[in-house]
């Protein structure tokens, strides 16, 4: 009769390798995706040792990041280091005659809209001076 081999210890989980997914951009490349920005975020983060975060966790981070600056737009939506978020008031244009060319062209009135606008922090700014 063979003899049973005595059981192995359990042995340990490896631990995952917290890999970038974004490195800096090679010149030409094109920006990177929203997925791919996902799933950085997600390796990221669990790479820093804060628990393992999901793809999913990381996307409903980053939808719930957009509404709050979309929010708060009006008054004014900082992001930390890097700028803020406005919504921009344009005020209205009258209706106008301007010549062009020896000809009259009428110009409609342009009624006042709203525009958002990023305005980036002095830090921002400074990182990419030359």
């Amino acid at each position: 009769m063979a003899k049973a081999k005595p059981a192995k210890s359990a042995a340990k989980p490896a631990k995952k390798a917290a890999v970038a997914l974004l490195s800096k951009p090679k010149k030409g490349e094109k920006a990177y995706t929203k997925s791919k920005l996902i799933a950085h975020l997600a390796a990221a983060v669990s790479g820093k040792g804060f628990g393992e975060v999901s793809k999913k966790q990381a996307a409903a981070f980053v939808e719930e990041f957009t509404q709050v600056l979309f929010a708060y737009a009006p008054v004014g939506a900082p992001v930390p280091g890097l700028g803020k978020v406005i919504l921009r008031e344009i005020p209205a244009k009258p209706a106008r005659t301007i010549v062009s060319f020896g000809k009259e062209i009428k110009v409609a009135a342009k009624p006042k809209s709203q525009k958002v606008v990023f305005r980036f922090a002095k830090e921002a700014k400074e990182f990419f001076k030359k």
